[in-house]
């Protein structure tokens, strides 16, 4: 630093002496000079210095913790101040009816003759400076002197005069009462000085002094910070200094020809701690402008950068207001190339500055109250040439400390060129709120330059540029992402000049939510222009294309909030038409013109977590020329959402010779539909001549596909196809969406477009139908406990139906052409499959309890409408679709097992000994779920039986000649389900297959020399289940046989387990 830094402090005396400062004395001093009385509540002056300075009548009247809302004076009531911004802010009352009288009348008391003659005799006494305000800084002390340690103001900071030199801080207010002084102002480029703190009871922060000037090559000095104020009871902090502005650029003495950066806003203040409010933020500086280009330097020279605003001072605590934040500065724009005597350019334009950004008011996780966000400023304008400079970035709006954030800049607009118009500059984002409020929107992309090309040579414009994204949200809704801008156009009136409309530029992606609404994505920004339009085959790369549109905001960090909508796609440009003269491509003197494509919509959410939102539409098609031969653009594909409805397809331009295609929906999210496919764009039937850029034979656009349904959802129509004029054939529809999975219907297929003398054009094919849901499997059955009772399987859920396929498309007419087509029906969903039973319980005895039956399966959905020919007034009409199936039902669930009985227990080991008891039985096995029923399509299999449950072990004897346990009987296997009937022709299912019996349960052992138990018998093997109606099932499964006892033995050996019973056959 270049700064001599010298303070003009004086000695520091105890607190206790300072927090007597001002008493009756110097109150009378105040009000005396305002030609009013002391308040009657002051205490009368003494000798004593002790009470001559005592603040205790102060504090009595405005205690610390004195509410805003309180009653005032009724001679206050009779201002009305009702819509003031400050109504009834208890620190501006204070400040404008008590403290500035009393710091007016106090400083007329301390410039007085009389008063400087007490002063000084009282601060001789002291031998400390405790009465007075401070010097202010010089070239030899820059920084202001503090004032009294009593009361007094700061010394005001030194005005630099000097290049590079920063100036003084002010003085600080040392005692009770007094403002902090002013920072002084900075020479060339140097920064301002900061303001003093105010003093310690009241008193306001200095403001901060202004950063200097730039110069060529140099930057605007930034701002100084405004001063603190440090007060108990009152104070307002300092307003920050103004940045200084950036100068323009010149080529003079060396010169670059930028122009200087602009200097930033010095921050604001901090408030008092019982009342004040925090300092506004200070002025950014402006960048200077590039210069125009000259003879020796044909290049414009680029626009400097504006200065960040200033943020705001804080509020200290609850009583207060944050400051306000300056918005960001101006940007310079760039300069235009040099033009010769003719008027042509030869040098290209210079590039515009970035905008400033805007200055933040406060941090949200501190006590902070009010306050507004700094907005941020537009980019620079590039400037005009051979080629157009690119336009400059908007500034980013500022982050709230409590309240809505600022809004992004536009970006600048970019040049015109000949050659290449310059691009349009990037919105700036826009900054994050607090609480409810609003989310601040991002900045509007800047449209990209003309171009105007020239004789044999091609004129690109400049591309719009990209929306800004949207400012955060809280619990309020969150700011939407800025509009792209629109692509530049092909500036000029002959048609023999190839010229190319600019892209637009992308949507800005919405602001993210924290438990509110996520920003709606920005729309993309429209293509331009030209007299080509789009590429086309004479130049490669997109041109005249739409904008994408921007992607919504989440659902935030938690998933608590609502995602934003996607923004939809831009427009494509429009061709008017370039004449080719010689014949290079076309035959001579063909008009030739493209429309630009459509852009995508934006992306809805892409998680599932909280609540829905769509994708955007895509953009339609730019338009051809309405003479010549001329092709549509097509229509933008929609955008798509894990949560909402999918976004719709563009449509697609018009052409005299081909229309362009439909762009294609977009799947949605669970519940919800699919796109809609855009329509294709009409022909008018002018025939394509031969020609080597490879242009197709005219025909009008086919239809864009409609989109995949959610879960459940429909699928999305498919578009119909244009319609063609003279000789050129209707456009093909589009086909349906596939319905969601869970039963969703099928999108219809779009109609073919109509004809004159060509075919209609083919209906689409209607989508398949969703396939049913699984059904739940049944709950496994519980072991009963001494509090609960044993429970059997629950028995499965059945599957969903199926759903309905998409009818076809309606072939287009024709009046002497062949009428077109229909579309095929789309297929019928398969049918879900039935949940499996749940295993059985055991119950208080100790048997098994049945298992739960498989649910059965869903029906299979229906299949759709084929769709009719188009009619033919003299040709031939079109034949209808083909049909299609039903789809095929759902498998049906498998029975659950039965519950396996517990062992028997072993006898009593007290005196006596005793017999074992018996193992509990084996439970049944659940039964098959039923097959799904089908029209045209197959009968779903019945579901495989449950196996029976296992009996459970004989307990053995204890003592001498006692009786083992028999084993307990194995359970039923149970039936295999009936197979799903197919009423229309199909293949009916077959019988699920029988399950086998439980094995027995072995028997216990004996004691010496009883019998040990019996085994207990294997449990029956189930049926299988009968085929479906409608068909030759498959033939009953038969039983399976009781596994065999198992049989004690004399030696007190346990018996042997049954053996299981044998699968039944499948049906």
């Amino acid at each position: 630093m270049t700064r001599r830094y010298t303070r003009n402090q004086t000695g520091a005396g105890k607190l206790r002496h300072r927090n007597r400062a001002i008493g009756a004395g110097g109150a009378a001093a105040a009000f005396l000079a305002l030609g009013m009385s002391p308040l009657a509540g002051a205490p009368q002056a003494h000798a004593d210095v002790e009470d001559l300075f005592n603040l205790d009548w102060l504090t009595g009247i405005f205690p610390a913790d004195a509410d805003a809302g309180a009653d005032v004076d009724p001679g206050l009531a009779a201002f009305d101040f009702s819509g003031s911004a400050a109504a009834f802010d208890m620190g501006s009352i204070l400040d404008q009816w008590f403290y500035l009288p009393l710091h007016a009348g106090i400083e007329a008391w301390i410039n007085s003759d009389f008063g400087a003659m007490v002063n000084n005799s009282i601060n001789e006494m002291a031998g400390q400076y405790l009465i007075g305000d401070g010097a202010a800084g010089t070239a030899d002390n820059p920084d202001g002197g503090d004032g009294g340690l009593w009361f007094g103001d700061g010394g005001a900071g030194w005005n630099s005069d000097q290049d590079g030199v920063d100036g003084g801080n002010g003085g600080n207010a040392l005692g009770f009462f007094g403002n902090g002084g002013d920072g002084g102002s900075g020479g060339l480029g140097a920064a301002g000085g900061n303001g003093g703190t105010g003093g310690i009871f009241m008193g306001h922060g200095g403001d901060g002094g202004a950063g200097g000037v730039g110069a060529e090559g140099i930057a605007g000095g930034t701002g100084g910070a405004g001063g603190d104020a440090v007060a108990w009871l009152l104070g307002t902090g300092g307003t920050g200094g103004a940045g200084g502005n950036g100068v323009n650029g010149s080529f003079a003495n060396g010169g670059s020809g930028n122009g200087s950066n602009g200097g930033s806003g010095g921050a604001g203040g901090r408030g008092g701690f019982t009342y004040g409010n925090g300092g506004d933020g200070g002025q950014a500086g402006a960048g200077g402008d590039g210069a125009a280009g000259t003879a020796d330097h044909v290049n414009g020279g680029n626009g400097g950068s504006g200065g960040t605003g200033g943020a705001a001072g804080s509020n200290f605590w609850e009583h207060g207001q944050a400051g306000i934040g300056a918005n960001g500065g101006a940007a310079g724009n760039g300069g235009d190339g040099f033009k010769d005597e003719n008027g042509n350019y030869l040098g290209n334009g210079g590039a515009g500055g970035a905008g400033g950004a805007g200055g933040g008011s406060g941090d949200p996780m501190s006590s902070t109250s009010g306050g507004v966000a700094g907005n941020g400023a537009a980019g620079g304008v590039g400037g005009d040439g051979l080629k157009g400079g690119n336009g400059g970035a908007g500034g980013a709006g500022a982050n709230a400390g409590d309240g809505s954030g600022g809004t992004g800049g536009v970006g600048g607009a970019g040049g015109a060129g000949v050659t290449n118009g310059g691009n349009g500059g990037v919105g700036g984002a826009g900054g994050a709120s607090t609480g409810s409020h609003v989310g601040a929107a991002g900045g509007d992309g800047g449209r990209g330059g003309d171009a105007s090309g020239a004789v044999g040579v091609q004129g690109v414009a400049g591309n719009g540029g990209n929306g800004g994204t949207g400012g955060a949200g809280a619990s309020g809704p969150a700011g939407a992402g800025g509009n792209g801008g629109a692509g530049g156009n092909g500036a000029t009136d002959d048609d023999t000049i190839q010229t190319f409309g600019g892209n637009g530029g992308n949507g800005g992606t919405g602001g993210a939510p924290g438990s509110g609404v996520g920003g709606t994505g920005g729309n993309g920004g429209a293509g331009g222009n030209g007299t080509v339009g789009a590429g086309g085959g004479l130049l490669s790369g997109n041109h005249a294309q739409g904008g994408n549109g921007g992607a919504g905001g989440g659902t935030g960090l938690t998933g608590a909030g609502t995602a934003g909508n996607g923004g939809d796609g831009g427009a494509g440009g429009s061709g008017t038409g370039w004449r080719d003269v010689n014949g290079d491509h076309f035959t001579a003197g063909t008009v030739y013109s493209v429309g630009g494509n459509g852009g995508n919509g934006g992306a809805g959410p892409s998680s599932t977590a909280g609540t829905g939102a769509t994708g955007g539409d895509g953009g339609a098609g730019g338009n051809g020329a309405t003479t010549g031969v001329s092709i549509g653009g097509n229509g933008g594909n929609g955008g798509s959402s894990a949560v909402g409805v999918g976004g719709s397809g563009g449509n697609g331009g018009n052409g005299t010779a081909s229309g362009g295609n439909g762009g294609n929906g977009a799947g949605g999210g669970a519940g919800a539909a699919g796109g809609a496919g855009g329509n294709g764009g009409n022909s008018a039937g002018t025939a394509v001549p031969t020609n080597n850029i490879g242009v197709a034979p005219s025909h009008a656009g086919n239809g864009g596909n409609g989109g995949t349904g959610g879960s459940g959802g429909v699928g999305g129509a498919g578009g119909n196809g244009g319609n063609g004029a003279l000789a050129a054939d209707g456009g093909k529809g589009g086909n349906g969406g596939t319905g969601g999975t869970g039963g969703g219907t099928g999108g219809a297929g779009g109609n073919g477009g109509t004809a004159e003398a060509g075919n209609g054009g083919q209906g689409g094919t209607g989508g398949t139908g969703g396939s049913g849901t699984s059904g739940s499997a049944g709950e496994s059955g519980k072991t009963a406990t001494d509090t609960v009772a044993g429970t059997a399987g629950g028995n499965g859920a059945n599957g969903g139906a199926g759903g309905t396929g998409g009818a076809g498309g309606n072939g287009g007419a024709s009046n002497t052409g062949n009428g077109g087509n229909g579309g095929a029906a789309g297929k019928g969903g398969s049918g879900g499959t039935g949940g499996a039973g749940g295993a059985g319980g055991v119950d208080s005895a100790g048997n098994g309890l049945a298992g739960g039956n498989g649910g059965d399966g869903g029906a299979g959905g229906a299949a759709g409408t084929a769709g009719q020919g188009g009619a033919s007034t003299s040709g031939t009409a079109g034949q209808t679709g083909a049909s299609a199936v039903d789809g095929n039902g759902g498998t049906g669930g498998r029975g659950g097992a039965g519950g396996a009985g517990a062992a028997g227990t072993a006898g009593s080991t007290s005196a006596g000994a005793g017999d074992g008891t018996n193992g509990g039985a084996g439970g049944a096995g659940g039964n098959g779920g039923t097959g799904g029923t089908s029209g045209t399509g197959n009968g779903g299999t019945g579901g495989a039986a449950g196996a029976g449950g296992k009996g459970g072990a004989g307990g053995a004897a204890t003592g001498a000649g006692n009786t083992a346990g028999d084993g307990g009987t194995g359970g039923t296997g149970g039936t295999g389900g009936t197979g799903g009937a197919s009423t229309g022709g199909g293949t009916s299912g077959k019988g699920g297959a029988g399950a086998a019996g439980g094995a027995g349960g072995a028997g216990g052992t004996g004691t010496d020399g009883a019998a040990g138990g019996d085994g207990g018998d294997g449990g029956h093997g189930g049926d299988g289940g009968s085929g479906g109606a409608g068909a030759a099932g498959g033939a009953l499964g038969k039983g399976g046989a009781g596994g065999a006892a198992g049989t004690g033995t004399p030696n007190g050996t346990s018996g042997t387990a049954g053996a299981d019973g044998s699968v039944g056959a499948a049906g």
